[in-house]
């Protein structure tokens, strides 16, 4: 993964998908902002976006570290 810096380069919407028909790009604002760019090739690139999404792993983090479960029976009996 390439990271190319807004603040810095001065490139165009085009000249950055161009790029990232190459690898993907992390693209960091001026203002610390960053995203990622890449190449659409469906599960592949959903992957990738989840992979780096900060708050997404929070989430599987918080939900490894659950024990709380529903019985089936009581679940069962909460749709009749």
């Amino acid at each position: 993964m390439k990271t190319v810096e807004i603040s810095s380069d001065r490139l165009s919407v085009g000249e950055l998908f161009e790029m990232a028909k190459q690898d993907a790009l992390l693209v960091k604002t001026a203002h610390g902002e960053s995203f990622l760019v890449s190449q659409a090739d469906e599960l592949g690139a959903e992957a990738e976006l989840l992979r780096t999404n900060r708050r997404f792993l929070e989430l599987l983090d918080r939900l490894k570290g659950e024990n709380d479960s529903i019985p089936l029976e009581q679940i069962e009996e909460a749709l009749r």
